[in-house]
């Protein structure tokens, strides 16, 4: 618990409950107060004393919920959320799970059949780590928020997952369920775990809409006002809180769609964040003041001197639980850190661009419906290439699209798109023992049978790339700085309409989310919509060129280094020697591999126990 305290700094609470024949579940909860603030701490029992829960995150819709219980004839003691899912459990049992609208890890103890159920919220918003194990007094399973908490417990071994390694090195995340630790798993999105006896057993309690074959027609009517009000309630939902709340805002279209919707709907006093960098000529802080000024909010712009970002990398990897692939994390948790001086809860744009297509890999995916069939696929990735020498600005997504475009196996062009080593690239710096699941499809889930290419790709998005990485950033960086991140756009309801939505009401040839940006049309200044896509642009390229090349290299070749036991260093260090001298930009890879090194000695050079 104490390992977590950041994730709740407003109270703890501890229990044991008996679950019968010596065996017993020991709770514990650190709150992060945001409904009900005095509401009694957790672990919290059912009235009727059958069932006691430790729950993080939102249950938005808990006020309809209960409503809908009380008409039941269930009786309420407090103003919060946790209450609801008791009840809820109750009257529905497992079935309560998709009524649910929310972000949500609980584990909820049977103390009556003495079992203990585990969920996770459809999209991952939530995390929630386990790892059964085995003693001399018999087996059982460590459960927690984050990883370092599950390797306080002196059975969780602190063993490097070498697998999990070398899958890193081409996705530059973890696919589910693996983690970099051997015998701690991720709790699948969507997913029931249940433990009894020593015995458990996982199943999928929802299907994202993208999997589930279509069970009627195609969206009818008008699809621009059936998003919007969506959208509004999904946003709507999200208010409910007892404490402030602002938004991040870039200037982007995701999260001024959001302050919009704000708005729009009658919200005053909105309290926007964002983020930029000393010398950045992308302007992203001009341009996000200049939006916020034309939105009407109370504005706190959040200037990073780049030189000292790098030395947040130990810290925030302890609390990732695994290497900050991205860099963006850390500009993320910067930002969190200023914004939790004013709010407690922050609204921001994540999901967007993978429920309504928003990347150029999702036009590259869309196109690829008629290249494949029609024999252009070796000439898309030749114009690619050939676009690259005359457009220098785009030379490094170019590239990605011209080698993702060369590879006809799905799973396979997925790593490509990320930018990470190819399969190939891989083999040559890898010395360690072959994983046994190597050339296995790491891809868990499969979008609907028949479903285009640009639904494929979707499905990939939200239920790999979102809940391993993007959506596992916002939370871990969000609560290393004890304040709450919400995704509107995450919302299962707003989900189930996209899937139903024509592929061009997406993307209608290069126009990226043009539902969205038609739907906007009125509400957000017209830059905004015009503005290509965009992210934070640290400049991690001139970092390796500069300050970072010589301690990269030095990291990489020490006697400490843990990664020498499964990388070749040699050829590491032509691949730094080869960014530093111009030949071609990897700075993904070197990054990806600093931040690796940099992962595996905070975790594996001391004991954690």
């Amino acid at each position: 618990m104490d390992s977590i305290a950041h994730r709740g700094p407003d109270g703890e609470g501890q229990s044991i409950v008996p679950l019968g024949n010596e065996n017993f579940g020991f709770l514990g909860h650190r709150r992060l107060s945001i409904i009900d603030l005095a509401a009694r701490q957790q672990p919290m029992e059912s009235h009727d004393q059958r069932f006691s829960i430790v729950f993080n995150g939102e249950i938005y819709n808990y006020l309809e919920l209960k409503d809908e219980l009380r008409a039941k004839g269930a009786v309420f003691h407090t103003n919060c959320d946790t209450e609801v899912i008791l009840e809820a459990w109750r009257f529905w049992g497992e079935d309560c799970l998709t009524r649910l609208r929310g972000m949500f890890a609980f584990a909820l103890c049977d103390l009556k059949e003495r079992r203990v159920f585990f969920a996770r919220d459809p999209f991952g918003k939530k995390p929630l780590y386990y790892a059964p194990f085995q003693t001399s007094q018999g087996e059982g399973i460590v459960f927690g928020s984050e990883i370092l908490a599950l390797l306080r417990h002196p059975d969780v071994p602190q063993e490097l997952n070498s697998s999990a390694l070398y899958d890193y090195l081409c996705w530059r995340y973890v696919p589910a369920p693996h983690t970099f630790f051997q015998g701690i798993q991720k709790l699948l999105p969507g997913s029931l775990l249940t433990w009894q006896e020593g015995k458990w057993d996982e199943r999928r309690y929802w299907l994202p809409p993208e999997e589930a074959p279509m069970s009627g027609p195609i969206l009818t009517g008008d699809p621009v006002e059936a998003f919007l009000n969506v959208f509004e309630e999904a946003v709507r939902l999200r208010l409910r809180s007892d404490v402030p709340i602002g938004t991040f805002l870039s200037s982007g279209l995701d999260s001024t769609a959001v302050v919009a919707t704000l708005r729009h709907l009658g919200i005053s006093d909105i309290r926007t964040f964002s983020v930029g960098f000393t010398g950045d000529t992308a302007a992203e802080l001009s341009d996000a003041a200049q939006l916020a000024q034309q939105l009407g909010t109370i504005h706190t712009p959040i200037e990073l001197d780049t030189n000292h970002m790098v030395s947040l990398l130990p810290q925030l990897s302890l609390r990732r639980g695994a290497p900050l692939a991205d860099p963006a994390d850390m500009p993320i948790h910067m930002m969190s850190l200023e914004a939790g001086k004013n709010v407690k809860v922050v609204l921001s744009g994540e999901g967007a661009d993978e429920l309504f297509g928003g990347y150029p890999k999702h036009v590259a995916e869309q196109a690829l419906g008629w290249m494949v069939p029609s024999g252009m696929l070796s000439l898309a990735s030749h114009a690619f290439l050939s676009a690259e020498a005359i457009i220098p600005g785009n030379r490094k997504r170019l590239t990605i699209a011209a080698r993702a475009l060369k590879e006809r196996d799905f799973s396979k062009r997925m790593v490509r798109w990320f930018g990470g080593l190819s399969s190939n690239e891989r083999a040559a710096i890898w010395t360690g023992a072959h994983p046994s699941h190597a050339g296995a499809n790491l891809i868990p889930f499969t979008a609907a049978k028949g479903a285009s290419s640009l639904r494929r790709i979707l499905h990939f998005d939200q239920t790999s790339w979102l809940p391993d990485n993007l959506l596992e950033r916002m939370d871990r960086m969000t609560m290393a700085a004890s304040i709450e991140g919400r995704a509107p756009f995450m919302d299962t309801h707003l989900a189930a309409f996209s899937a139903r939505l024509p592929d061009h009401w997406r993307i209608k040839c290069r126009m990226t989310k043009r539902i969205m940006r038609t739907a906007f049309g009125n509400r957000v200044p017209q830059a905004v919509l015009e503005r290509p896509k965009n992210g934070f642009r640290l400049p991690v390229s001139t970092w390796f060129k500069t300050e970072l090349h010589d301690q990269f290299q030095d990291m990489m070749a020490s006697d400490n280094a843990i990664s020498k036991d499964f990388l070749h260093v040699a050829k590491i260090s032509q691949i730094a020697s080869d960014h530093h001298s111009g030949v071609q930009d990897h700075s993904k890879v070197l990054w990806s591999l600093f931040a690796l090194e940099t992962f595996l000695g905070e975790f594996f050079k001391e004991p954690l126990h």
